[in-house]
């Protein structure tokens, strides 16, 4: 679409919003009309909260805007690279960049054989010595009868540096947390934790 169009169509909205109109006591009020760009940004790309920063990277919380019945998923996401020392001007360009991914998984069956979970593709990059690009995903997510579920997940850069297991290098850690809180009308809430630690040779440890 021509881009021209949209920048027309904003100056349209803003003279609009900016007119009065009588209302049914003949007195003149400003339309309540916001931005229709502005608007469409929101409902297309959900806020992201700042959860967290250092040097290279900054870390992003945000709500999941699909997911069935009684369930709320928060993700997170890393942008920028965790680099041993901070030193992004030694280990951004060696080394080639490659993807790893993990696939997060935690449910609970109800008494009726049905159940409640969510599944979260977690992806990263690294360069043997740097993890960066941290993203999460909720693929699917499915709920239960007398069942609720609320999923919070944390990204938390190590300040530590790391020697790799292939090659004996230098390298970064980054901790990533997901946390199931599975709820019920009676009884006690069930907790599931996964825990992942993300290691700049590619190395994704669980536990």
């Amino acid at each position: 679409m021509d881009n021209n169009r949209f920048l027309v169509l904003e100056q349209e909205l803003l003279m609009f919003d900016a007119k009065k109109t009588k209302n049914k006591h003949g007195k003149k009020t400003p339309r309540r009309l916001v931005k229709g760009k502005s608007v469409y940004s929101r409902q297309q790309n959900p806020a992201l909260i700042i959860a967290g920063a250092g040097l290279g990277w900054k870390v992003f919380t945000w709500a999941a805007a699909q997911t069935e019945g009684d369930i709320t998923v928060q993700l997170a996401k890393l942008e920028g690279a965790k680099y041993p020392n901070d030193d992004e001007a030694q280990y951004k360009n060696k080394g080639v960049w490659k993807t790893g991914t993990k696939r997060v998984y935690q449910r609970v069956t109800n008494k009726i054989g049905d159940e409640i979970s969510a599944k979260i593709d977690l992806r990263f990059k690294y360069n043997g010595y740097g993890v960066a690009d941290i993203d999460m995903d909720l693929t699917n997510s499915n709920d239960a009868v007398g069942w609720g579920l609320k999923v919070e997940t944390k990204i938390l850069p190590n300040r530590n540096n790391y020697t790799s297991n292939n090659g004996g290098q230098n390298m970064s850690m980054v901790e990533v947390t997901v946390n199931y809180r599975f709820t019920r009308t009676l009884g006690s809430d069930v907790i599931k934790i996964k825990r992942y630690r993300l290691y700049g040779d590619g190395t994704a440890l669980e536990g």
